[in-house]
């Protein structure tokens, strides 16, 4: 069984080309995905509806919530984690509460990274 049977990611990217590859690569790795999500408003009403273990924003998403408000939010709410695709950003932003355990982080960015290796 692999570590990832259980994990849902809520994909919240506003480019069509980034999405449809981030989504294949997950989904080769047996990863549930809900998305893509453009807006932060509907990031969080899918959330409501879904199982989401964790939301991975690329980039910012569109509305009033940017991504540390929407992240903060999706915790407080629905207590769903979230990871930024850009390492160097999701790093300088220091231990937040919503961060993602460096685990699952980890986990996420192996499959991301093998997948676009295969490309």
């Amino acid at each position: 069984m692999p570590d990832t049977d259980k994990e849902t990611v809520l994909l919240i990217c506003g480019d069509a080309a980034d999405a449809e590859r981030i989504m294949a690569d997950l989904y080769d790795a047996q990863i549930r995905v809900i998305g893509p999500i453009h807006t932060a408003r509907m990031a969080l009403a899918m959330t409501a509806q879904t199982d989401a273990t964790l939301a991975l924003l690329v980039g910012e998403p569109t509305g009033e919530r940017k991504t540390p408000q929407l992240a903060k939010t999706l915790l407080d709410t629905w207590g769903v984690r979230s990871m930024l695709l850009d390492e160097t950003e999701h790093l300088s932003l220091g231990e937040v509460a919503w961060r993602a355990p460096d685990a699952q982080v980890a986990r996420i960015r192996r499959v991301l990274s093998r997948g676009h290796a295969e490309a």
